[in-house]
């Protein structure tokens, strides 16, 4: 997913930077549960993303607020993704179990 902010793309990627960002930032390992979680986890992959953007939390929520569908694409883009990753986790372990049981 491609996001526009401050005269600058960028490409965010789903991965272990972001998710160290959101565990830094809230103290907590993800778990989407409301909005609250998704607004910090769009963050933390934006920052994760690209090293040189430099946006304060505040910064953020001024952009989203300017922004409002980039939450509701965001969250799709984070499903799909989600989705995606757990279906090849499920394939491979399937694929394991089924070559040799005791690899399972």
């Amino acid at each position: 997913m491609t996001i526009n902010i401050n005269g600058k793309s960028v490409e965010l990627k789903y991965s272990f930077r972001a998710f160290m960002i959101y565990e830094k930032i809230t103290q907590t390992a993800f778990s989407p549960k409301g909005i609250y979680e998704i607004i910090v986890y769009f963050y933390s992959s934006l920052l994760a993303s690209d090293k040189s953007i430099n946006i304060s939390f505040d910064d953020f929520m001024d952009w989203l607020d300017d922004n409002p569908d980039a939450l509701n694409e965001f969250s799709g883009w984070l499903t799909t993704v989600i989705s995606k990753n757990s279906y090849i986790n499920n394939t491979e372990n399937r694929e394991k179990t089924t070559e040799d049981p005791k690899k399972a």
